[in-house]
C-alpha cells in the first residue's frame, strides 16, 4: 500500500450529501493530491465512493471507520482501494483479508499494534494520535517496534501546524484528518478552501523534505 501514500497526506473527508461527491473529489485533484477517505459515519458513504471512483479512476479512495465485517465487504464492493478502522477488531481486519483488500486498523496501545502485526498490518493508524501522546509516543514505539517496519498514519489532532513534526518521524508514512475538507467546508460549498487547504499542506510537505 506505500503508493498509496507517497504524498504524505491522507484527508479524512465526511460526505452527508452524495451529490457533493464529486464536487469535493474535483477539490481534492485541483489541490494536486491523488488520495482521499471517505468515512463509513453516514448512509451515503458507499455511494459517494462509488461516483467519484468512476469519475476519478486514478484517484486513490480509502473507506474510513469501517466497524463491522459487512461494511468491509461494501467498502469494496463500492470501489474503495483500501480501507480503514479506528480501532482494531479482528474480525472486520480478517474480513478485509478474506478478500484481499488493503486495510488499515487503528491502534493506540502496543498490545493492539502487536496484534495487528501478527495479521499482517505494516501500515497502522494512530488513533487518536495527539490524546495517545503524540509524536512522544511515535518515539516511544520506535524503540521495540521499528525492526519490524511497522508504519503509521498518525490521525485525531493533526493539523497544518504540527503536521511537520509527525511527518518528521521515521515511523510515519503519511498524516491524515479532517480540517484540510471540514464538514462546514462541505455545506457552504466551500471548495476553494479545500483546494487551498491540501495545497498548503502539499507545500508543507515539499518543504520538509
Amino acid at each position: 500500500m506505500e503508493h498509496f501514500f507517497e504524498q504524505k497526506i491522507m484527508p479524512a473527508i465526511t460526505i452527508e450529501d452524495e451529490n457533493k461527491a464529486i464536487k469535493v473529489a474535483q477539490a481534492v485533484v485541483n489541490g494536486g493530491l491523488n488520495i482521499m477517505e471517505v468515512p463509513f459515519r453516514t448512509e451515503t458513504a458507499a455511494q459517494s465512493i462509488s461516483k467519484i471512483t468512476k469519475i476519478f479512476p486514478n484517484l486513490y479512495v480509502g473507506a474510513g471507520t469501517l466497524i463491522t465485517p459487512e461494511q468491509v465487504i461494501l467498502a469494496k464492493a463500492s470501489g474503495a482501494a483500501f480501507g480503514l478502522s479506528p480501532g482494531f477488531n479482528k474480525i472486520v481486519v480478517q474480513q478485509a483479508i478474506d478478500l484481499n483488500f488493503p486495510f488499515i486498523p487503528g491502534v493506540m496501545t502496543p498490545s493492539e499494534l502487536e496484534l495487528a502485526l501478527e495479521m499482517g498490518c505494516k501500515i497502522q493508524k494512530l488513533f487518536p494520535a495527539s490524546l495517545v501522546g503524540g509524536t512522544k509516543m511515535l518515539k516511544a514505539l520506535a524503540g521495540p517496534y521499528g525492526h519490524t517496519g511497522v508504519a503509521f498514519i498518525p490521525m485525531g489532532g493533526v493539523t497544518l501546524d504540527n503536521m511537520s513534526a509527525f511527518l518528521a518521524m521515521d515511523n510515519v508514512i503519511a498524516i491524515g484528518g479532517s480540517w484540510l475538507a471540514t464538514k462546514q467546508l462541505i455545506a457552504d460549498n466551500d471548495y476553494s478552501t479545500i483546494t487551498e487547504n491540501i495545497t498548503k499542506a502539499l507545500l508543507r510537505v515539499q518543504h520538509n523534505n
